[in-house]
């Protein structure tokens, strides 16, 4: 039996590679998502997505939790779904979409034949054929045994449960349950009332569980009708009464007919779950509730309209867009209550509170979409950010997740962030609070939160090699960091810090070895680690000399300086992609270009930024049709917080961010036309004629000689015509 496609609309897969005639008419982006794409994908190429129901950046993510018969390993299961398993072990509430690290999963619940908390016996196998998945509603038949359909709101969930066949129908809710083997809770608490269920759940994951602070998450969940017969359980034994707490506490439910479940979710208290449950889920209807988060679907891309591209692109375009509003987190109960990094409960009664930030990863592409098309829900971004850095006793996090500030990775991506936020005119935020974390963070060697070996950094240029690991790679990101304060302190009218900071940002020079024209390792004394461009190396962050090289955005020039000319570092550029083209694509890392991690993902646009314009529109073509696809593999690896769905966004638009700076290069789109509507007036994008390279370009009428603009060329009312050729034009070329 197939499930219903009148709640939760059909998505169709199609994996061939051609594409349908362009059309004249705006694409159906909400009709367009398929989320489906990118829940597949093996080793480094699993794109870690799950197709649950969500609203934009939900608290809730309602979807399926999957396992082989081996178990759900980790590196796989990151979001708790694997396209290729054969089985569906629960549908839970909660999970990070996209990261390499498995953390969330609160709540399971699984229908089943017996009371039980086993989970071999709640596993159901898995057909595809079976599921169906759209923005805000998740669908799946359980062959012979229920029809499941989940819908979402910002901070709560409806389950409906419609029986198959004969036997005992029981609902098992198991607060135990987690995405993964390597994940795990620590505490529970469970309580039975009338018709109603309620409790709280403590987890720790991969990032919520550093510095033993762990996810927080209290429940409420109302059934609508009686069940018939209960069974209540603590370390997955039976247990008398109505009320249990331990480390792994559950319930099984029978039930004489289909049910529904709505469930309110909080990481504030159980008074926040039930006002989050009761202010989004006032009803029974489903399909009801549907609508109004499709609303908030249709609301959130809204400001995005695209005509004329071919529906194979339309569909990875709008799947994209949706990918890239799944994190960050929204934490704000509607009561305006959150609980921030410092593990206390505050309140933001004019704007809402976020977390789950991939700084190292978002900085990049997703952070620049949102100030180009969505400025207000970025300045609540920013705002969150500096509140955070309060919470933490005065520095700007790095990674936080949940209420933890999990340190993961490396640099002062925040820097970035809101630095680019500034100079891009969003200010609607603690800018001065800001800055004087950031500063402290990156100039006062010894107090809590400044940057790894910032005394070596700032006395020697570099990180060193013999000091601490991925040396180069912390040099380069704190280099884009210095950057962004130039800019930000520059913004601010502070000329003798921004020409500081101008002067640290060139530091990426430290680490460049002209002898052999790549960065690497360099020792405290000055020479030189070995060079590691085969495979990972100890000198950099998930990444090779090959990738790492090329991670100066902000100085392309003098980066080409280091090289002798700009025809060298063309050709070493050009080798790059050449011999990643040649590549087969497998489960390991690549070797030269990796567009399935973040260092190089810039890289195809530094052609434009050297003269060379033409290169970059035949590239980035490469990167859109050889690294994305409209399947369960059509991720080139972790999303990475919407990173690598946001490059496609802004590759597929034609305007791409160097970081570190307000400058975007001009690229090809795929569309005829691009729309985005900000505040002040829309940006209009038109391509004429047709080809993969640029001809000419112009902005209000007024001719464009090179292939790079500054984002207050785009502010207020513009229209940017391209002119498109088929084969590669000297437009833009110096």
């Amino acid at each position: 039996m197939r499930v219903k496609r009148g709640l939760c609309i059909a998505v169709s897969l199609l994996t061939g590679a051609g594409c349908a005639e362009r059309g004249a008419e705006p694409l159906d982006l909400l009709g367009a998502v398929d989320p489906l794409i990118g829940t597949g994908g093996l080793g480094f190429g699993y794109g870690a997505m799950n197709p649950a129901a969500t609203a934009p950046f939900g608290m809730v993510k309602l979807g399926p939790d999957t396992t082989d018969s081996y178990g759900a390993v980790g590196y796989s299961h990151t979001a708790g779904y694997f396209y290729d398993d054969p089985y569906v072990q629960a549908f839970s509430h909660t999970r990070l979409p996209g990261i390499g690290a498995t953390d969330g999963g609160a709540l399971g619940f699984m229908p089943a034949a017996a009371a039980t908390m086993d989970r071999d016996l709640l596993r159901a196998p898995m057909d595809h054929d079976l599921e169906r998945a759209s923005p805000g509603c998740y669908a799946l038949s359980l062959d012979g045994l229920a029809e499941v359909v989940l819908v979402a709101t910002p901070r709560a969930g409806q389950h409906s449960y419609t029986w198959l066949g004969e036997g005992e129908r029981w609902l098992n809710i198991d607060l135990g349950h987690t995405l993964a083997d390597d994940h795990e809770v620590w505490e529970s608490q469970i309580a039975l009332g009338e018709r109603e269920i309620s409790g709280y759940v403590l987890m720790g994951g991969s990032l919520t569980g550093r510095g033993d602070v762990g996810l927080p998450t209290w429940f409420v969940a109302r059934f609508d009708r009686d069940w018939e017969e209960e069974q209540l359980w603590l370390e997955r034994a039976p247990a008398a009464g109505d009320w249990a707490e331990g480390v792994q506490t559950g319930v099984s439910l029978r039930f004489e007919g289909g049910v529904q479940v709505k469930v309110g979710i909080s990481s504030v208290d159980l008074e926040g779950a039930r006002a989050n449950l009761e202010a989004e889920l006032p009803g029974w209807d489903q399909a009801a509730a549907l609508e109004r988060t499709r609303a908030l679907w249709a609301e959130a891309l809204a400001p995005i309209e695209v005509s004329g591209g071919g529906e194979t692109e339309g569909r990875i375009f709008a799947t994209a867009l949706y990918h890239a509003m799944q994190l960050p987190t929204l934490f704000t109960d509607v009561d305006r209550r959150y609980r921030g990094l410092d593990g206390a409960v505050h309140e933001a009664a004019t704007w809402d509170y976020y977390t789950d930030f991939s700084l190292w990863d978002t900085y990049r592409t997703f952070h620049p979409l949102m100030l180009l098309a969505w400025p207000e829900r970025a300045a609540d971004m920013m705002r969150s950010l500096v509140d955070m850095g309060e919470r933490l006793g005065g520095w700007l996090p790095r990674w936080p997740a949940g209420i933890t500030e999990s340190g993961s990775m490396i640099g002062n991506s925040a820097d970035i962030v809101l630095g680019e936020a500034l100079v891009k005119g969003v200010d609607d935020w603690p800018v001065e609070a800001g800055l004087a974390m950031a500063t402290a963070q990156a100039t006062e060697r010894d107090r809590p939160g400044a940057r790894d070996e910032l005394p070596e950094y700032m006395s020697l240029g570099y990180v060193p090699y013999d000091l601490a690991d991925a040396s180069a790679a912390k040099t380069l990101e704190y280099a884009i960091d210095d950057a962004a304060l130039a800019a930000w302190h520059a913004s601010m009218g502070e000329d003798e810090a921004a020409a500081h900071f101008a002067w640290r940002s060139r530091s990426y020079r430290n680490v460049f070895d002209p002898d052999v024209d790549f960065v690497r390792g360099r020792k405290g004394d000055g020479g030189w680690a070995p060079l590691e461009h085969e495979g990972w190396g100890e000198a950099f962050a998930e990444g090779n000399a090959w990738q790492y090289t090329w991670l100066a955005p902000h100085d392309a020039l003098g980066l080409a300086e280091l090289f002798g000319d700009r025809e060298m570092m063309l050709w070493k550029l050009g080798y790059l992609f050449e011999q990643s083209a040649e590549q087969e694509d497998t489960w390991l890392p690549d070797a030269f270009y990796w567009h399935g991690n973040e260092p190089d993902i810039h890289a195809a646009f530094l052609f434009a930024e050297l003269g060379r314009p033409a290169q970059t529109q035949h590239w980035v073509r490469w990167v859109r049709e050889a690294k994305y696809a409209d399947s369960p593999e059509g991720l080139d690896g972790n999303d990475d917080g919407g990173t690598l769905s946001s490059w496609y966004v802004l590759a597929a638009v034609g305007l791409y961010p160097m970081n570190g700076t307000d400058r975007y290069v001009l690229t090809t789109p795929i569309f005829d036309r691009v729309t985005i509507d900000r505040p002040g007036g829309a940006l209009v994008i038109e391509a004429t004629g047709r080809g993969d390279y640029l001809a000419g370009a112009s902005l209000d009428g007024v001719p464009l000689e090179r292939a790079s603009l500054r984002h207050s060329q785009l502010v207020g009312g513009r229209r940017l015509l391209l002119e498109r050729s088929e084969a590669p034009t000297d437009w833009g070329r110096w």
